[in-house]
């Protein structure tokens, strides 16, 4: 009996152990499936996403689906249309634009006029393209879950770019958006199924709470349970083994009487067997599983060969990236499939132990599209006691990673715009020469070459016309070049230039001719033809430097002189600019400590009416005095001034002291300040004049500001703004010397100038002359024709005052009225004017 409920007890446990398999089985099947589902549905939305970016970021999709919408390319011509239902099993096609209207629609490979939100629904279809237009600073696209007609789907959207196509034409408002819909019908389910081994795959009707299901989050709905039926392994075992355990059952029952000893011994036997068998099948099973799944995830394709490297085994990974059968490469070398450049692929094998050391071998092959493809080879022996019997390992595509590191280090070395060598490149070519050694017969030239007049082509034109002037000067350089030179581009509109081989001063200055020639020929702009110059500055190895950086210096402190020297030339090294740098920079130091050391002084020069002989006020002229009793008069330091910024601070200083002086002086008396046109692109111009205007207490009336009439050039919008918030305080504002300049007489008329200040060249040969007699004549009619109070500068004799008075000029100025004078002197010759304000002149006093 004790033996019997032994027996017993062993069949039960035995039963049990079979259920507690089929049902871990069935765990590990369903578990598996899901697996294969997740991963196939990934798959396939990161096909639509390369499917979507292929087509988005197209150069002519742009010119097609964006700024128009032409349907007989896309549709008829079959760049955009039916292909993408039958090749890539798209059901809707849509490009969606700006303004959020379907332009373009393609329905299970039709035509169509249907509304992108008929499929999506209107709230998520704007989502969906509020969200992808969010990726155009990247160039990516988004994937989301959707429903469409009850079924899931996969919809993909992104913006339509320009892609790698530069100067592309470009509309207003935000960019077109594509968008593609793989929806998922109960057929295509099915065959997704099938293309995994799951069989029966569908959408369950309602909530569901089967195991054998995957839920698929939806963009803004409710979520999709796509159902299967699980291959349940464990089923069939139980179905093979329950009968067989109860016919052992038995049988054991009939014989147990008569060979108790020898069953039991026999039962012992096989309890201990069995479960050897079942952690035989459950190692089995994991590994199975484990070499599955890594072999499905993995990029690589894994591959055995005999000994004498004839491929035997190749994983189903092989098909999928190199295009090849699996039944036609098996039983083939090796060496026919994949190529090393320094050894066969079967020699190197042949080498490889079993050691821990993991050596790859970098080899290439040919895909079935013709392809060539980089990959790298692991292998190790396979042995059986000892003898080595074959070869296994895995196979890594890296093409991509080699290019991308071929790339890198292109652009490491390469201006992305123009493709010249970048500043990186040109040190290392640099060095290289120099360390040659040139001598003063075969000297290494340097040119700093930098182009004029080429910001306003980016201001007129736009960017993309400046890339595309700086595109053709780089390939009109190239001209000029010989094998051994080298031509980079160091950024915005610089060049540098080395050549060799040119034993002359006549043969650099021909080659720079060349260069001066090339560049001078018209540029087709816009549609427009625009005309630029260059600068260049030459710098000599081994006359004027022998180290990269003292060279390059050299060279870009004799391109600052040519462009002070005005442009279009060339100039080589001398140390005297080195000098005349040093001194620059002197001043510069000097000049930002002007304010602080109370070095600044101001002159005034007195105004007065031609109409009453009498002053009105006087003009406030600068002066530096870094050490008395030397005066640095304006033209010396004032253009240095603007170019480093310092202008703002003495600026501030001058009308602060200027207002403070004329508050003293009588009423009726006004002060004349002289405004930068470096003052007008900081903005704060008004702002500045106000502070101050309130901190002195002198009526906004009482101060004029003389702007040159250039100013009105650049920005003429900007300009107008500012005028007007300057006329809204009160003060008076006055074109200074009138007619030096380039505007058109139209600005008069724009502008809300009070006054005009004729340019002092005007009266030179006036009133002899009879053309200088014409010329102020006409700009003192045009003056009255525009309501402007008209001031002569430069008035130098009694003669020139009598005729400016009979032909109507309302103000003078100039050395015969009054020299510019300290502000003291200036106190003076007030108090002398204000008493004789009451007496009428017919000329100064």
């Amino acid at each position: 009996m004790v033996l019997g409920g032994m027996l017993a007890a062993v069949l039960l446990t035995t039963a049990v152990l079979i259920i507690a398999i089929a049902i871990r089985q069935n765990s590990t099947a369903l578990a598996q499936e899901k697996f294969l589902l997740r991963n196939a549905w990934q798959d396939r939305q990161q096909s639509i996403l390369t499917d979507i970016r292929d087509y988005a970021f197209w150069g002519e999709a742009w010119n097609h689906l964006h700024l128009q919408v032409d349907k007989e390319w896309a549709f008829i011509e079959q760049n955009f249309g039916p292909g993408l239902y039958s090749e890539y099993h798209y059901e809707g096609v849509f490009v969606v634009d700006g303004k959020g209207r379907t332009r373009y629609a393609v329905v299970n490979g039709r035509l169509s006029e249907m509304p992108v939100e008929t499929w999506l629904g209107k709230q998520s279809s704007q989502i969906i393209v509020q969200q992808a237009r969010a990726f155009i600073s990247d160039e990516n696209a988004l994937v989301k879950n959707t429903r469409v007609g009850g079924s899931p789907a996969i919809v993909a959207a992104a913006p339509i770019t320009t892609g790698k196509v530069p100067g592309l034409k470009t509309i207003e408002g935000p960019p077109s958006v594509m968008i593609f819909v793989d929806r998922y019908t109960p057929n295509k389910l099915l065959e997704l199924g099938n293309s995994i081994g799951i069989s029966n795959m569908h959408l369950a009707d309602g909530p569901q709470t089967s195991a054998a299901g995957l839920t698929l989050a939806i963009e803004q709905g409710e979520p999709v349970q796509i159902n299967w039926d699980s291959s349940e392994p464990g089923h069939r075992l139980l179905i093979i083994t329950v009968p067989l355990l109860a016919l052992t059952m038995l049988m054991l029952g009939i014989i147990s009487r008569r060979v108790i000893h020898h069953a039991m011994h026999n039962a012992r036997l096989s309890d201990w067997r069995f479960e050897q068998l079942c952690q035989s099948q459950r190692e089995l099973s994991a590994s199975e599983a484990r070499f599955r799944d890594v072999a499905e995830a993995s990029s690589d394709w894994i591959w055995e060969t005999d000994a004498r490297g004839v491929l035997t085994y190749l994983s189903s990974r092989f098909t999928a990236v190199t295009g090849y059968d699996v039944a036609i490469q098996l039983g083939k070398p090796i060496d026919c499939l994949l190529v090393s450049s320094s050894q066969p692929v079967s020699a190197w094998m042949q080498k490889q132990n079993n050691g821990s050391d993991r050596r790859t071998l970098r080899c290439h092959y040919h895909s079935a599209r013709g392809e060539e493809r980089i990959c790298s080879l692991v292998a190790k022996p396979i042995e059986i006691q000892g003898v080595k019997v074959g070869f296994r390992g895995t196979v890594s595509d890296i093409t991509l990673e080699v290019e991308a590191q071929a790339r890198i280090q292109y652009l490491s070395q390469h201006d992305t715009l123009t493709g010249l060598p970048n500043r990186h490149r040109m040190n290392e070519f640099l060095s290289g020469k120099l360390q040659a050694r040139p001598t003063v017969a075969q000297p290494l030239v340097m040119l700093s070459l930098d182009l004029d007049h080429f910001k306003p082509i980016n201001d007129l034109y736009g960017h993309a016309a400046g890339d595309q002037v700086l595109n053709e000067v780089s390939q009109r350089l190239r001209v000029c070049l010989g094998e051994e030179d080298l031509l980079s581009r160091q950024g915005g509109d610089e060049f540098i230039l080395l050549l060799s081989g040119l034993t002359s001063r006549e043969e650099i200055e021909t080659r720079c001719r060349c260069l001066m020639d090339e560049i001078r020929k018209p540029f087709n702009v816009a549609d427009q033809v625009v005309h630029i110059g260059a600068s260049v500055g030459i710098a000599r190895a081994p006359q004027d430097a022998l180290q990269p950086e003292e060279l390059l210096r050299m060279a870009d402190i004799a391109l600052y002189q040519s462009k002070d020297l005005g442009r279009n030339r060339w100039i080589f090294y001398s140390p005297e600019m080195s000098e005349q740098l040093v001194q620059r920079r002197e001043m510069e130091r000097a000049l930002s400590l002007a304010v602080i050391r109370d070095e600044l002084r101001l002159f005034y020069q007195p105004r007065y009416s031609l109409h009453s002989g009498r002053m009105d006020g006087a003009e406030a002229l600068l002066r530096w005095q870094p050490s008395p009793p030397a005066l640095v008069m304006p033209d010396n330091f004032i253009p240095l001034a603007e170019e480093t910024g310092l202008i703002i601070p003495i600026s501030d200083w001058v009308l602060q002291r200027a207002c403070h002086d004329a508050l003293g002086w009588p009423k009726p008396f006004y002060v004349s300040v002289n405004i930068s046109p470096v003052e007008f692109c900081r903005g704060d111009l008004a702002e500045r004049v106000a502070t101050i205007l309130r901190l002195t207490g002198l009526p906004a009336e009482r101060l004029e500001l003389e702007i040159t009439e250039n100013v009105t050039l650049e920005k003429p919008d900007k300009v107008l703004l500012i005028m007007q918030q300057l006329k809204a305080l009160g003060v008076r504002l006055t074109v200074d010397d009138f007619g030096s300049g380039y505007a058109s007489l139209g600005y008069l008329k724009t502008f809300p100038f009070d006054g005009l200040k004729m340019d002092r060249s005007y009266l030179k040969d006036f009133p002899h002359s009879q053309q200088a007699h014409s010329i102020v004549n006409g700009i003192i009619g045009l003056g009255k024709a525009f309501s402007l109070v008209i001031t002569a500068e430069g008035i130098e004799n009694a003669e020139q005052f009598a005729e400016l008075q009979a032909i109507a000029c309302d103000e003078g100025q100039g050395y015969y009225l009054g020299r510019p004078m300290p502000a003291a002197d200036f106190a003076r010759l007030l108090e002398s004017a204000a008493s004789q304000q009451g007496n009428e002149t017919g000329q100064p006093g």
